[in-house]
């Protein structure tokens, strides 16, 4: 009921065409620490693993719009690749944070990846327990470019998913209202 009033939220939203944002200092990995302790609390048979490679990085964000991300990026880990434990790190890369959310499930074939952040799009799946909108990745590839940041995606069937997000450790712009609309080009 709660992805479904999310989605429903979600969708009202990018109809709108837009979305606010409040961007404040963040510290990622006490941010992190509270999501995985929160990932636990909504699943107690979800196993979540925390790597913290570059402690106390703090970027300017909009804490809820990024657990916004992170709880989708969790989500989609525990409902497509079931007893796989879920691998969060956050490191640093030049003037770029960098978390990686990974699990160890099925995979997503290659044909599929280009799609993955398209609105309204799924990955075919035989499984037809699995429900979902396709608005979650578009939205968080969304927030993400709100940051100033950018999504990636890596995937080996048979092997798992990592989802890659950098954001500038700095903000360049004082945009505080992003457009969910897809770009035509």
């Amino acid at each position: 009921l709660r992805e479904l009033i999310e989605n429903l939220m979600d969708s009202s939203r990018l109809q709108a065409g837009t979305l606010k944002m409040s961007f404040q200092p963040l510290r990622l990995d006490t941010f992190l620490k509270d999501m995985m302790q929160r990932a636990k609390s909504q699943d107690e048979d979800v196993h979540v693993e925390l790597d913290i490679e570059s402690p106390g990085i703090q970027i300017p964000a909009d804490p809820t719009r990024l657990a916004q991300v992170l709880d989708n990026l969790l989500s989609n880990a525990m409902k497509y690749a079931p007893g796989s434990p879920v691998y969060v790190t956050l490191g640093k890369e030049d003037q770029v944070a960098h978390i990686t959310v990974k699990d160890n499930g099925p995979g997503i074939p290659p044909e599929h990846i280009k799609h993955l952040f398209e609105r309204f799009y799924r990955v075919p799946s035989s499984n037809i327990t699995i429900r979902g909108t396709g608005l979650g990745l578009f939205i968080v590839r969304r927030i993400v470019e709100a940051h100033g940041g950018e999504i990636k995606v890596e995937s080996v069937v048979g092997r798992g998913t990592a989802f890659h997000i950098y954001l500038p450790l700095e903000r360049n712009t004082v945009e505080d209202t992003i457009s969910l609309r897809e770009s035509t080009s």
